[in-house]
């Protein structure tokens, strides 16, 4: 497989799911728990687009394969505890859908910065995707155990895009 191969594909799947992430957060939240942590990621296509971009990003841009998913959850983390803190930004609903665009952008291209700028890159959109979900548990009686759930589904699909730009490098190696 070529390598516009990949990036075709990879593009081609997140541009068709494009309409569905004008509704980014349009989702209540059920329970505040692990499961509903766990489960909340995996139901919001803005969500879902972003995080295997920044796996598809991190694999294909680099061997720090982890660097880019760490930064990522990290940052969304301390954007979360800021969020339940009171800590107010408006826009915050368009920065977490240009970031599923933008980061779809930059793993489908293929551009890479420095480690560095990736990880900046990685770390702002991070934050606004944890004031996000900050917001929607705020006042929650369970925080500490739904951004558990949260985070680990949100490494789980950085793992994906890993695994995916991996088989797909792999792929392009054997012959036809």
């Amino acid at each position: 497989m070529k390598t516009t191969d990949c990036n075709t594909l990879f593009g081609g799947l997140a541009l068709g799911l494009f309409p569905m992430l004008a509704n980014a957060h349009s989702m209540a939240i059920h329970t505040a728990d692990w499961a509903g942590g766990f489960l909340h990621p995996l139901q919001g296509m803005d969500h879902i687009v972003a995080m295997v971009a920044v796996g598809f990003w991190a694999a294909y841009g680099t061997r720090n394969y982890w660097l880019l998913p760490l930064t990522f959850v990290a940052v969304m983390g301390l954007g979360g505890w800021l969020a339940i803190l009171g800590y107010q930004v408006s826009g915050v609903e368009a920065w977490v859908l240009l970031s599923a665009v933008a980061l779809t952008v930059l793993a489908a291209k293929n551009i890479c910065f420095s480690m560095k700028i990736n990880s900046l890159i990685v770390a702002f959109f991070a934050f606004f995707h944890g004031l996000a979900h900050g917001y929607e548990v705020a006042g929650s009686a369970d925080f500490g155990s739904y951004s558990l759930g949260f985070l680990t589904a949100t490494l789980l699909l950085h793992g994906l895009g890993i695994l995916m730009t991996v088989v797909m490098q792999t792929l392009k190696r054997i012959p036809v």
